[in-house]
């Protein structure tokens, strides 16, 4: 098993954690211990760099009071130790806000991808992708008007290119950001994800 795996607290770091026979646990295939787990959905708002995510978070957060929301950049300097236990840090950090009752917003560069096959992807119920997008000429307008320091290189934004076109092909909705100011924006995604929370409680009931 690798450092970032989900373990048991009394076996140690050797022994992973398996789904439990319900979908609110996980157990320990030595002992028998078992941890709960949510099955409340993680909802992920996706973008190139300059697409507005982090713009968009702070019309968010009025609109999903019932959510807690994070700009992944937060705990960017976990990337040092590699950019997946900087990813699987943060589907830890959901699972933990789900057992409290509350569901997950992250806006970050994730793909689906780099989230289904991470250890901790275990302890979160669906996970949700929305996407923000705009045209590359307003990327690329929006990525030369920040600070030097943030390494907006030529070679840099053609990148955003590709990768732009990555995203649209594996998700859906988009929301374009060059024809919907913030507040439009955060609109059409609280109201996506406050129609597939009311689906979760829906089948929950």
């Amino acid at each position: 098993m690798g450092p970032d795996d989900v373990f048991c607290m009394e076996c140690g770091p050797g022994t992973a954690l398996v789904p439990g026979s319900t979908t609110t646990s996980l157990h320990c295939p030595r002992c028998g211990a078992r941890t709960a787990r949510s099955d409340l959905p993680l909802f992920v708002v996706a973008g190139v760099s300059g697409a507005g995510k982090t713009t968009v978070l702070e019309s968010l957060r009025p609109r999903l009071r019932d959510c807690e929301l994070f700009d992944v950049d937060l705990i960017l300097h976990v990337a040092g130790l590699g950019w997946e236990t900087w990813r699987n840090t943060w589907l830890q950090l959901a699972g933990a806000i789900a057992l409290n009752g509350r569901p997950t917003v992250l806006c970050g560069t994730f793909t689906p991808g780099q989230l289904a096959e991470l250890p901790a992807r275990r302890l979160v119920g669906p996970v949700h992708f929305c996407l923000l997008n705009a045209p590359h000429d307003v990327i690329s307008d929006r990525l030369r008007s920040r600070p030097t320091w943030r390494g907006s290189t030529d070679e840099f934004i053609e990148a955003q290119r590709g990768f732009a076109a990555q995203l649209r092909a594996e998700i859906t909705p988009v929301f374009d950001t060059a024809t919907l100011d913030p507040a439009a924006t955060a609109e059409c995604v609280a109201k996506w994800i406050n129609n597939l929370l009311a689906e979760y409680r829906s089948a929950c009931c």
